[in-house]
């Protein structure tokens, strides 16, 4: 599955491992609300159970890299901060006291194609924050998530965003009220429209992908 900040590529790791693997995890609660950094030691988190958002969190601000829930997986470092939007389990695995995981080549290869994405979708992140307007990271950033997503009425693409322009803001690096702006502008504009509490349709496609 092609990975998307709202739904990042996963590794089961209970297609991969075995029972006695399983047995000598340790797992890790967390509770809504919680915040969690890097701790000292090499550590893959890999998800149970939950949903928490991985950002990066400065003066007053957050800007969201991207959601994680059952089966991602992401290694806690000091410039990003995990914080647990439901009671979460994870499993710890630290690569220093696991070597043998790792000498399972389908869970090695797992992991560093699961990392691989990661940071594909964190360079792309940095050009689009570098080089695009914030009308044009709002237009990428609908396109690539409905693309991906690839539900279609009549040839439109339907576009589930489960976001507040809160969230959204802070997923595109822009202030609320530019982006609630430019959002009521599409709507107006009747490129993209409304149809449910969390759903969009995309009936000018061409018009999206050249907003400026």
């Amino acid at each position: 599955m092609e990975s998307t900040r709202l739904s990042i590529d996963s590794i089961d790791l209970s297609k991969i491992l075995s029972k006695e693997d399983f047995s000598s995890l340790k797992i890790k609660k967390f509770k809504k609300g919680n915040l969690e950094y890097e701790d000292g030691s090499l550590s893959l988190y890999v998800f149970k159970s939950g949903k928490a958002k991985a950002m990066i969190f400065e003066d007053g601000e957050e800007f969201i890299l991207y959601f994680l829930k059952a089966n991602n997986i992401i290694i806690p470092e000091t410039s990003c901060a995990i914080e647990f939007l439901e009671d979460s389990e994870v499993y710890l695995i630290d690569a220093e006291k696991f070597t043998n995981l790792f000498a399972n080549k389908e869970f090695s290869t797992s992991v560093i194609r699961s990392l691989k994405h990661r940071a594909e979708l964190e360079r792309n992140i940095i050009k689009n924050l570098v080089f695009k307007s914030c009308k044009k990271k709002i237009a990428t950033f609908l396109i690539e998530t409905a693309t991906i997503q690839n539900q279609k009425e009549d040839g439109k693409y339907i576009l589930d965003l489960n976001l507040s322009i809160k969230t959204l803001s802070s997923f595109i690096g822009s202030k609320r009220q530019t982006v609630s702006t430019i959002v009521n502008n599409l709507k107006k504009k009747k490129i993209i429209e409304k149809i449910d509490k969390n759903k969009y349709i995309i009936h000018k496609l061409d018009e999206l992908e050249n907003f400026e």
